[in-house]
């Protein structure tokens, strides 16, 4: 069921139910005030039953009877019937009713058979000359029955034309609403799987829902248009740099079977392949990490990070793999009087990982000269600086630096698979923090990680 069929419904159903508590409501109003109504012109007949002790005579032959089918009867104290009005058949009153009517008042409603609703009648008693008398009055609410027969004839048809009328402007003010969305609809209907330029087309002269839609579904598009060309770039290179090494050693093993005849010269054409094998292979475990990353999120990461531990780890990683390479550390005196005040939430493993490929762009990118690794510590963030005096990135290329297997047309001969910056970023992002490069190119480079810190309660 669609949106339109929906409100249409809903909104008759929801008009309808006020409609009919309404008609209730009126209706049994006037079936109280015709109750009531009914109930003083009883009373009023039987307190006029006080004129039968008065002159009998004239109190039978007078008109006192003018209400439809009204009968009366007079009892005294011990309910000895004086008095009755009745035709044959008519409605005896019980004893039980007669003693209630005694000390009080009694209404009360019987069936006459004769008529479609009950008859209605009252019971009261008076004194006269220090005696007690019962006087029991009924009667047929001719008028005030056909009124509210009428009345309910009424109500119906007059909910059922107004049921109508609601569900037609329902329906015609639900397809109004939704035209925008109709229109909305009918052009993405028009769009094709891998068309990423398509852009909703809507003009309003006001900021209304549909309008909010377009637009985050155009900017939706866009940031799918944006990792589209990255994933084709990334799949296109990535295919490239694995392939070509593959080619390689394919072309190393296929020389060395054909024409290496010692030992030695085979021995040479296998390392050759080895380490191509190993470039090949560094590059699709990055591939790898890199998809990994991309299916954590933040909620997964809750472990509180000794920060100072982590970077002194990864500096003492790279004491290791570059033993010439010289990196200075620096806590800053901010960081220094705040760490014990402040905590870092996240993945030790996944920070340290980000640090290594940021750090080892340093090195490799300064041909090993001195990089600067700084701590420093601002208002809700702690900051990591890896300031290095390195070849630089193109200004033209900065912005593109985080896709998948981007290089700078600088890089010359470094051995790189672009995935470093990428992976880096992707972290970083997971800790929601910030990843920013400043480069000027042969100048240096300086890449700043900003991960949020809880501040600790002082107490």
């Amino acid at each position: 069921m669609n949106i339109k069929k929906k409100i249409t419904i809903g909104f008759g159903l929801l008009v309808a139910t006020i409609l009919l508590l309404f008609s209730l409501f009126i209706f049994e109003g006037y079936e109280s005030y015709r109750r009531s109504l009914m109930r003083m012109r009883l009373q009023k007949r039987a307190l006029a039953a006080q004129a039968y002790f008065h002159n009998r005579n004239e109190f039978q032959q007078s008109s006192y009877l003018f209400l439809p089918e009204q009968e009366e009867l007079i009892y005294d104290a011990d309910f000895k019937l004086l008095y009755s009005s009745l035709t044959k058949g008519g409605y005896i009153p019980s004893k039980e009713l007669l003693k209630e009517a005694l000390h009080d008042e009694v209404y009360f409603t019987y069936s006459s058979g004769t008529w479609e609703y009950p008859k209605e009648g009252v019971a009261r008693s008076f004194s006269y000359r220090q005696q007690k008398y019962v006087a029991v009055v009924m009667a047929y609410d001719l008028t005030g029955r056909q009124t509210s027969r009428n009345l309910f004839a009424i109500l119906i048809g007059g909910n059922l034309l107004a049921l109508a009328v609601i569900v037609a402007v329902g329906f015609f003010f639900s397809h109004r609403a939704m035209a925008p969305f109709d229109q909305l609809i009918a052009q993405i209907n028009t769009a094709t799987v891998n068309d990423f330029s398509f852009r909703l087309v809507y003009k309003s002269s006001s900021s209304d829902e549909a309008a909010y839609l377009a637009d985050s579904f155009n900017q939706l598009l866009a940031r799918l248009q944006k990792l589209a060309r990255s994933h084709e770039h990334f799949i296109g290179y990535a295919s490239h740099e694995i392939r070509t090494p593959l080619t390689v050693v394919k072309g190393m093993l296929e020389t060395s079977l054909a024409y290496d005849s010692t030992l030695e010269t085979t021995r040479e054409s296998i390392e050759k392949a080895l380490y191509r094998l190993e470039g090949a292979i560094e590059l699709a475990n990055s591939l790898l990490q890199l998809t990994e990353v991309e299916g954590l999120n933040s909620n997964q990461l809750l472990e509180d990070i000794n920060l100072v531990d982590t970077v002194f780890d990864t500096v003492g990683y790279f004491q290791e793999k570059y033993p010439l390479q010289k990196i200075n550390l620096q806590f800053t005196d901010t960081f220094t009087e705040s760490s014990s005040a402040v905590k870092v939430i996240g993945n030790t493993i996944l920070l340290r990982t980000a640090l290594i490929n940021i750090i080892d762009n340093a090195c490799k990118y300064s041909d090993f000269r001195p990089v600067q690794v700084e701590v420093r510590y601002q208002p809700k963030w702690v900051v990591i600086d890896v300031i290095d005096d390195g070849i630089g990135i193109p200004s033209e290329q900065l912005s593109q630096v985080f896709l998948p297997m981007m290089r700078a047309g600088n890089v010359g001969t470094v051995k790189g698979a672009g995935l470093g910056l990428t992976l880096a970023e992707k972290i970083v992002g997971i800790h929601q923090g910030y990843l920013q490069i400043h480069s000027i190119a042969e100048k240096g480079t300086t890449v700043s990680i900003g991960l949020p810190a809880l501040l600790l309660d002082s107490k």
